[in-house]
């Protein structure tokens, strides 16, 4: 004989299930078919070489601006330039970077990230005022229209760092991503690069993110 349930209780398990799902969902990289973003394992040392960093990372997209900064949206004056930084991470022919005058801004494509994340790190260079700081913000995007296969919304934009250039290429510090979680329902991230101050000279080259995928 057939089990018979109130109204009220079967919508009440229609509801944790769904809620269950969309946790489960969030706690999971974002996939490229419902998103349309690359999610490669982090499997490089890329900082090792430089500075004896042993985390693992994966570039953003056109991290090196080797393809004219492919999906990046560049505002005020930032442009692609040739000179790499020194160390060539990406790539041995690599040779070009990113300009960012003061009034600019450089915002990378949306990637694919997990719910847990580490850390970001990227190269650049201030062959202008010492007193110009570059500020850097982690965009979360995601929310329930990205989970049912919708375009998403931006969850938040978070003040990660602001640093001081050098005259010549430097490596930056290792900038955690909101203490290592990220806000729920977080399917992708991009970072903003944006000077601060007048006078400055600012490159960057080689953006990376660790997004513990490795793990």
């Amino acid at each position: 004989m057939a089990l018979r349930f109130p109204a009220r209780l079967l919508l009440g398990m229609a509801a944790l299930a769904w809620v269950a799902a969309m946790t489960a969902s969030a706690a999971a990289p974002a996939h490229a078919a419902t998103l349309g973003l690359s999610c490669p394992a982090a499997t490089a040392q890329t900082f090792y070489p430089v500075d004896g960093d042993l985390a693992f990372y994966v570039p953003t997209p056109d991290s090196g601006f080797e393809n004219n900064a492919a999906g990046w949206t560049l505002t005020g004056g930032a442009r692609v330039v040739s000179g790499n930084e020194p160390w060539m991470v990406g790539n041995a022919g690599d040779s070009h970077s990113l300009s960012l005058p003061a009034g600019s801004s450089a915002t990378s494509p949306p990637m694919c990230v997990g719910l847990l994340s580490s850390q970001m790190r990227l190269f650049m260079q201030n062959t202008g005022a010492a007193t110009s700081k570059m500020r850097v913000q982690v965009i979360y995007n995601g929310g329930a229209g990205a989970l049912l296969g919708g375009l998403g919304s931006t969850l938040g934009i978070s003040d990660k760092a602001t640093f001081a250039g050098a005259k010549t290429w430097q490596p930056s510090a290792q900038y955690l991503m909101l203490g290592g979680v990220l806000p729920l329902l977080t399917q992708s991230v991009q970072f903003r690069f944006t000077p601060l101050s007048t006078g400055g000279n600012w490159r960057i080259d080689d953006v990376y993110l660790d997004p513990l995928m490795h793990r």
